[in-house]
């Protein structure tokens, strides 16, 4: 290989993970206008593991799990939160007890901070 394509390989490679290590701010819609992204940000204070479920029109679609005594954030699109009305399903792994919310209004770019608590009856969420 020539001293001339290793450098265009190197410029290349350079470009192409500077863009990997941008922050991704806001997602583009289809009129490409920018749309902020929806999270959930869980923090896990039970000693089990959780799987972690969405439950909207009667759908159940898992979403991720997050091991305890930790906190995840997963990222929510569009499609996923539909019209905005969404129940969460805390799920403990090995366990046959668990906690759904009630229904949520989500809108795209909101977060939900869901805060699963030992006894999971105290458990919460909130949205902002």
């Amino acid at each position: 290989m020539s001293l001339r394509n290793g450098l265009l390989a190197a410029a290349l490679v350079a470009v192409g993970s500077a863009g990997a290590c941008a922050p991704m701010a806001q997602a583009r819609g289809p009129n490409g206008i920018g749309q902020e992204q929806t999270a959930l940000i869980v923090e896990n204070n039970n000693w089990q593991d959780m799987a972690l479920y969405l439950l909207r029109s009667g759908t159940k679609v898992l979403i991720g799990s997050v091991p305890s005594f930790s906190k995840a954030r997963i990222p929510l699109s569009g499609a996923l939160i539909g019209a905005g009305e969404i129940q969460l399903l805390a799920d403990p792994i090995g366990s046959n007890r668990r906690f759904v919310t009630e229904p949520i209004n989500v809108q795209p770019g909101q977060q939900v901070l869901f805060r699963l608590e030992n006894n999971l009856a105290v458990s919460s969420y909130s949205v902002w």
